[in-house]
């Protein structure tokens, strides 16, 4: 799942005067993480994305992404397991003349098997198992399916 949020960073801020924006996610593993600065932020918008109280991107504390006509490209790894399933994103803007729009998306893999994708031994080390239930769940599915279509066929 992909989760995105425009944020309009609003002229003449600081740091002091920040705007947090909850951007509401899944449990799961974080994969993914993007920032699109728009031309002209001449590195005046800044971003810091935090999980509670613990700054996630950039890793280090008091430090903000800026900058301009850049999409930021992170693939990372990082567990978000625990409510509240958001995370809060922080945002201002030095810019004395213009507003500019960012764009935020986050990525985030729910299942064990999508998972699997970016820490292979975890597929490895449960490949039957992931097997299998996979495998029960789409007889799962096909069985309903079946029924549907017996029951669409004898007009029950």
């Amino acid at each position: 799942m992909i989760y995105a949020s425009s944020i309009v960073c609003v002229k003449g801020g600081t740091e002091g005067t920040l705007v947090k924006t909850v951007l509401p996610v899944t449990s799961g593993l974080l994969w993914l993480f993007e920032i699109d600065f728009p031309p002209g932020c001449c590195g005046l918008a800044h971003v810091r994305m935090f999980d509670g109280g613990y700054q996630v991107f950039p890793a280090t504390p008091g430090e903000s992404f800026h900058g301009d006509n850049f999409t930021i490209h992170l693939e990372d790894l990082y567990f978000k397991t625990a409510a509240p399933f958001e995370f809060i994103i922080e945002t201002w803007n030095e810019d004395e003349i213009w507003d500019h729009d960012l764009q935020i998306r986050v990525g985030i893999a729910m299942t064990r098997a999508e998972m699997s994708r970016y820490i292979p031994a975890l597929a490895f080390e449960n490949f039957e198992q992931l097997m299998a239930e996979t495998m029960a769940r789409q007889e799962q599915e096909r069985q309903i399916q079946l029924e549907a279509t017996l029951k669409l066929l004898t007009g029950e």
